[in-house]
């Protein structure tokens, strides 16, 4: 199984959750919104039971950019780190 390591960023101007993989990339989530200032703790506790390929998917190359694709094949284990 492939994994997909990813490090939380910060909340972005549309109070998304942003994550960035080791290889630059930005991940989010487009369903579940956050306040301004939520840290990596309030973020991570959400997340923690919950199928991590059900809600993130890729931003792109940039921080606060429109998503451009759907979400994580099943066969990736996103982790959050």
């Amino acid at each position: 199984m492939k994994k997909l390591i990813l490090q939380f960023i910060a909340i972005d101007d549309w109070n998304r959750p942003v994550f960035k993989d080791r290889k630059g990339r930005y991940f989010g989530d487009t369903e579940n919104l956050f306040n301004y200032g939520a840290d990596k703790n309030e973020i991570y506790d959400f997340y923690r039971d919950k199928q991590l390929n059900e809600h993130i998917c890729y931003f792109g190359m940039c921080f606060d950019c429109d998503p451009i694709g759907g979400r994580i094949n099943e066969d990736v284990k996103i982790i959050l780190e």
